[in-house]
């Protein structure tokens, strides 16, 4: 099945949702918590990081040296677990990076010196799982990104590809923008994935997909040796993450097609800044996902400077060099002072907003997205649409939204509101009955807004 086959099959209708199981098999869901038992841990320890103003997210920052302590600091601000909820009898922990469902299907693997890790999210720790006498990698370290679809497909069946894809991209952007604070360059690896992850044993007990991987380092992209790390003795055993489980033919079928060609195109336009009460790593650590909204207004600057934020330039996260500029908005207008409400298309290309119809249709933006709250009570809600994807370039569009979604959580933040991604809504209404356009996709929704309060968030 072909990128377009599977987007099409997997689509959300009013009188019918994408294939799954149903209901949650609460007694085999799927442990968010990856740990390789026969592997050293290596601890890391948790560093104050500097004060960074809001603008050096996307600016250029003086380099730090490249060690365990400050690779900590990176995995620390865009990976790691850093608060807790509490419900009653329950608790669950929350991360640094947005996912679908607080389902996290990514697992981070990391090439450093002449060490092969596995981060260890629940410990925040490093998992050796091979090791060589001699430097695998000078000069930097490789990062590796692969998603376990089990952990998606448990709760959202079919559409589980998508949400793997979106959340990856929201990985990478909270890595570059982790990344770029520590001063350092992120590009994308190109190198054959088969050849360098023959030996990490992915298909034990619960298979994993490859997404992507980069080179992290100061000014030269590191020197790589393959061979020896083709030749280590790696420790691949690993606890199963559910006692049963559902294997959905059509998400592996489809991850086995998909390539990764995009050649990455960027618009020249210079960027500004309004100010923000916040740092760059209060913004990041503050994340988190709307509850709801209070249906109150945002001002007409926060709303064009968010938008703004969103253009594909050569700054991070977009500079990773893996994305071609091929998302464009939908935009629900319900709550902006200064612009009248209604639907408005925003070309990213172009960097221009048009306005398709005036009107109230908040109660369109909540029945398009699933028939929630969110797409109504929000001062904005927003649904990404791309063009007829293909096996080449499924993965950069879906990246390339899961990436703008992360822009627009930390951008959120940065104006003192919230924002909250949707991967639930009715595609065609979207594409077909509003834009009238066969020939586009939607791939994920967003609302910004003022947040209702979610008292059970415990900081830790």
């Amino acid at each position: 099945m072909n990128a377009l086959e599977y987007h099409l099959r997997t689509r959300h209708f009013p009188n019918r949702f994408a294939k799954s199981l149903g209901y949650l098999d609460w007694e085999n869901q799927p442990s968010p918590y990856k740990s390789y038992f026969e592997a050293e841990q290596i601890p890391l320890k948790k560093i104050t990081p500097p004060k960074k103003t809001y603008e050096k997210l996307y600016l250029k920052n003086e380099p730090n040296p490249i060690n365990l302590e400050t690779i900590a600091l990176m995995l620390r601000y865009s990976l790691a677990i850093n608060a807790q909820k509490v419900y009653g009898p329950s608790s669950w922990y929350v991360r640094v990076n947005p996912s679908s469902g607080n389902l996290h299907p990514e697992e981070t693997y990391i090439i450093f010196k002449n060490g092969v890790y596995h981060f260890n999210v629940k410990n925040f720790s490093l998992e050796l799982l091979a090791k060589s006498d001699k430097n695998i990698i000078e000069n930097g370290f490789l990062i590796i990104l692969n998603s376990i679809p089990l952990r998606e497909s448990w709760k959202y069946g079919e559409r589980a590809l998508r949400y793997c894809l979106l959340d990856s991209g929201h990985a990478i952007a909270a890595l570059r923008f982790s990344t770029n604070l520590l001063g350092w360059n992120m590009k994308k690896a190109r190198i054959e994935k088969e050849y360098f992850l023959s030996k990490f044993n992915f298909h034990q007990n619960e298979e994993e997909i490859f997404e992507a991987a980069f080179f992290v380092f100061e000014d030269k992209i590191p020197d790589i040796d393959l061979k020896i790390l083709k030749n280590l003795e790696f420790k691949t055993a690993y606890s199963p993450l559910s006692k049963e489980k559902v294997r959905w033919e059509i998400i592996f079928e489809s991850a086995k097609k998909l390539k990764d060609e995009t050649k990455s195109e960027f618009i020249k336009k210079d960027i500004s800044f309004l100010p923000s009460a916040f740092d760059a790593y209060e913004i990041i650590d503050n994340r988190r996902s709307a509850l709801g909204f209070k249906q109150k207004y945002l001002p007409k600057n926060d709303f064009l400077d968010i938008l703004d934020k969103t253009l594909h330039r050569k700054i991070p996260p977009f500079d990773v060099e893996i994305t071609a500029n091929l998302i464009d908005f939908l935009i629900f207008v319900n709550r902006v002072e200064g612009i009248e409400s209604g639907i408005y298309y925003f070309d990213r290309k172009k960097a221009k907003l048009s306005l398709i119809e005036k009107g109230d249709f908040s109660q369109s933006a909540k029945f398009i997205n699933c028939v929630q709250d969110l797409g109504s009570d929000s001062a904005f809600t927003i649904n990404m649409i791309a063009p007829i994807p293909t096996n080449e370039n499924y993965k950069s569009i879906m990246f390339e939204s899961g990436m703008i979604g992360h822009i627009l959580y930390l951008e959120a933040e940065a104006k003192g509101v919230r924002g909250c991604g949707i991967g639930c809504f009715f595609d065609d209404l979207i594409t077909k009955e509003i834009l009238n356009d066969e020939k586009k996709i939607a791939t994920y929704g967003f609302s910004v807004g003022v947040p209702l309060i979610d008292e059970r968030i415990i900081k830790l």
